[in-house]
């Protein structure tokens, strides 16, 4: 059960129409009808809720779930259960989330702009858009309709942003085009200078950063990321990618449509991603290197050399993930004793 006093819940829905919104099969007319009013994890579903059961690990919970309604597939409802109602379909984890997208459908912010907020005459505010106390808008920015910029956000001057994003509070944006429905959390630093130095006679003399961050459609960037604008190219986010809180994109950085990026993990500059490529916690990836797509990188991991397309790799240096495995117990069989004990 969710905190009613953080969420906006909507239903009841029947199960009939829960049924039809994820394309599964009701169990029989009867309960078509059934009143379903909230969703829960499988421990703590209570009657009228609805759970997901999509992991065999979770076998146990399933079994002495109390939700009304279980979502799950074929294979996992031979497990045993209390009589629960079960919605099956391929995929469990997609399905209940979308569930939960109808329950919890996006808020769309509340218009109009706070006393409190400073805007430029020349920046251009799309209807519906609502912008929060100590906000600053600079100079010709742009801004889409039915967007939310929170408080103390600064979009700095020319920054153009499409319809239906949120800006979390004390976010800065500049040098930036940013798409539709972009989600970008608090304390997000966007478009500042990239870490570019060369030696000279009086010390490190900055490289001049001239490119700017394209952001596509749909992307969500979490908490205190940081993205530097390009150096003389563009530092470029594509569609349908997410990044996880505490991620540094370095200067002409290009990372392609729906990649997942996890928390604390570092892309250095000039580095190329490919579409779909997941990216594990805590991974630094060198700068000049390319991962080609549907690539997946263990977290921990040091990147240092080109990742090809559909790879997987882990360790530091990165290798493919059969040899980090023959490595790690190689390693272990050195350090033990001859009585098998680890030294």
């Amino acid at each position: 059960m969710t905190d009613d006093r953080f969420f906006r819940r909507s239903g009841p829905f029947v199960l009939g129409d829960l049924a039809r919104h994820i394309g599964a099969e009701v169990p029989c007319d009867a309960s078509a009808k059934f009143s379903v009013h909230g969703l829960a994890a499988l421990d703590k579903a209570e009657s009228g809720e609805v759970s997901v059961f999509s992991e065999a690990q979770h076998r146990d919970s399933f079994q002495n779930s109390h939700a009304s309604v279980v979502v799950t597939n074929n294979a996992l409802s031979k497990h045993e259960h209390n009589g629960t109602m079960l919605l099956l379909c391929e995929n469990p984890r997609l399905a209940f989330a979308q569930i939960g997208h109808l329950f919890y459908p996006r808020n769309l912010p509340k218009s109009g702009i706070h006393a409190q907020a400073h805007i430029d005459p020349s920046a251009r505010i799309g209807a519906g858009t609502y912008i929060g106390a100590g906000a600053v808008i600079g100079a010709d920015v742009k801004i889409g309709e039915r967007c939310r910029i929170d408080c103390n956000a600064v979009i700095e001057e020319s920054v153009s942003i499409g319809d239906d994003c949120d800006v979390g509070a004390n976010t800065c944006i500049s040098h930036a085009m940013i798409g539709n429905r972009v989600r970008i959390s608090t304390n997000v630093s966007i478009g500042g200078e990239g870490f570019g130095f060369v030696p000279g006679p009086k010390g490190l003399l900055r490289v001049p950063q001239l490119g700017r961050v394209l952001i596509e459609d749909d992307v969500e960037i979490g908490g205190n990321c940081a993205i530097d604008r390009g150096g003389m190219d563009d530092t470029v986010i594509g569609r349908g990618t997410a990044i996880d809180n505490l991620v540094q994109i370095a200067h002409n950085v290009r990372i392609g449509k729906y990649c997942v990026i996890a928390g604390q993990a570092g892309v250095a500059g000039s580095s190329t991603i490919g579409d779909f490529v997941m990216i594990g916690g805590q991974v630094a990836v060198k700068d000049h290197v390319t991962i080609g797509a549907h690539a997946r990188i263990a977290g921990k991991s040091g990147v240092m050399r080109d990742v090809g397309a559909k790879e997987s790799v882990a360790g530091v240096p990165a290798v493919p993930v059969r040899e980090w495995h023959r490595q790690t117990l190689a390693l272990e069989k050195l350090t033990q004793k001859p009585n098998g004990k680890a030294s």
